[in-house]
C-alpha cells in the first residue's frame, strides 16, 4: 500500500477521510505514515460507524491495527495527523450471518482526497461480478452515470448513502455481466471497486480497486 513521509509532529491541514461498508468486507487494516526513525509521535484516528457513534482508535506503529467491519454496517474514518493507509480484507459474507465467510482479496481504500473523476476502465468475468461505486454529491445522480455507455438508471442496482464528515455519499452495488472490459464514467469524484463471487470455486471471490486513486495534493 502507499505509505507517505511526513515529518514528526505535523498535522494534516485537511483531514485524511475513508468511507467503507461492509459489503464485501471482513475488516480493514491501517498503517501509520513513514516518519523518521526516532519520531516517537502516537497516531490516532477517529472511526465512526453509521449511527454516528465515535471511537478514538490508536493506529499502532507496526500497521498491525484493524477496525473491524462483521459487527458494524459501515464507518467513516478521519485523522489530521498524517496520511494513513488501509487495506480492506474482503470477503463474501451471507449475512446476517456473519461467520458465514468465504472467498478473499485485498486491496487499497483510498481516501477520498484520492478518489477520481471522468472515464476509468475496469475488468470482470462472465457472471457474478459486482461494481461497488462510492461518490460524493456530485456524482450519486445514477441518470449521469455512464456504464459502458450507457445510463446507470437503466440497469438494475441498489443505492443507499453514507453520511460523514458533514457531508453526504452516494453508495451503489451494481451486478455486471459480459467477461472483458467495461468502462464507467461520472462528472464527480469516486472510487471503485469490482468483486466477483464463484470464481474457480463455490468457496473463491476475487475483488480489486477498479479505478485507481489520485496523489493527494
Amino acid at each position: 500500500m502507499p505509505v507517505v513521509f511526513k515529518q514528526c509532529d505535523t498535522k494534516l491541514s485537511r483531514p485524511d477521510q475513508r468511507i467503507i461498508s461492509n459489503n464485501f468486507t471482513t475488516r480493514l487494516y491501517v498503517s501509520p505514515p513513514d516518519v523518521p526513525s526516532d519520531c516517537k509521535e502516537v497516531f490516532t484516528m477517529d472511526v465512526s460507524d453509521k449511527a454516528g457513534t465515535v471511537n478514538h482508535e490508536t493506529i499502532n506503529d507496526s500497521g498491525s491495527s484493524t477496525i473491524e467491519l462483521t459487527d458494524k454496517s459501515e464507518m467513516g474514518s478521519s485523522t489530521n495527523e498524517g496520511q494513513t493507509p488501509m487495506y480492506r480484507f474482503g470477503s463474501i459474507i451471507n449475512y446476517p450471518d456473519a461467520s458465514a465467510i468465504f472467498g478473499h482479496f485485498a486491496h487499497y481504500v483510498p481516501s477520498i482526497e484520492e478518489w477520481v473523476t471522468g472515464k476509468s476502465q475496469f475488468y470482470t468475468l462472465a457472471k457474478e461480478c459486482s461494481i461497488e461505486l462510492y461518490t460524493d454529491e456530485d456524482g450519486f445522480n445514477p441518470g449521469l452515470i455512464k456504464v459502458d455507455g450507457i445510463a446507470l438508471s437503466k440497469f438494475q442496482y441498489t443505492l443507499s448513502y453514507m453520511k460523514y464528515f458533514n457531508k453526504k455519499f452516494g453508495y451503489f452495488i451494481v451486478p455486471i455481466t459480459g467477461y472483458g472490459l467495461h468502462t464507467i464514467e461520472n462528472g464527480g469524484n469516486y472510487v471503485m471497486y469490482v468483486v466477483c463471487k464463484n470464481v474457480n470455486g463455490i468457496n473463491d471471490a476475487a475483488g480489486y480497486l477498479a479505478s485507481g486513486f489520485n496523489k493527494r495534493k
